[in-house]
């Protein structure tokens, strides 16, 4: 056996592990994250890394906020409401917390959420808290889905 032989089987062990780990929290990623708010702070990070015009104008319409590009705002879905732990775990990640936005989880709802701001190097971070359901963007533009019908609802012949 070659002097070289355990070291080589060693390190193909470490780095079996962290492609496992990191795979793992790919996956969690995939599961937790909506890919709207995946977009955004790609977009986000795009936008820091090599700033253009361009981009800057398509996320301003697409509803996000632009004043702080290194913070994205969510919604936290939960399974019950935070405890003080929770609340103390979060704010020390830098996570901004709108604790009145609680809506607690209803009738087909399985999920309660609140309202955040996360700086956005800490998403896979609170991705891997478990007791974090999913997350999704609090930043979208909305638009009505009733522009072609008549003002009145009732049509004239």
């Amino acid at each position: 056996m070659s002097k070289y032989f355990i070291p080589i089987i060693g390190i193909g062990f470490v780095f079996s592990a962290l492609l496992f780990v990191s795979c793992s929290t790919v996956e969690t990623v995939n599961e937790k994250v909506s890919s709207e708010l995946l977009a955004q702070v790609s977009l986000r990070k795009e936008q820091i890394a090599k700033p253009t015009p361009d981009r800057l104008e398509m996320m301003t319409n697409m509803g996000m906020r632009i004043d702080n590009l290194e913070v994205q705002r969510i919604f936290i879905h939960l399974s019950q409401e935070l405890n003080t732990s929770q609340i103390e775990e979060l704010e020390a990640m830098g996570i901004t917390l709108y604790l009145d936005s609680w809506i607690p989880s209803a009738g087909a709802h399985p999920t309660g959420f609140i309202i955040a701001d996360m700086p956005i190097d800490k998403l896979t971070a609170l991705v891997e808290k478990d007791y974090v359901v999913r997350l999704e963007t609090a930043e979208r533009m909305d638009e009505p889905h009733n522009i072609d019908q008549p003002e009145s609802g009732v049509t004239t012949k």
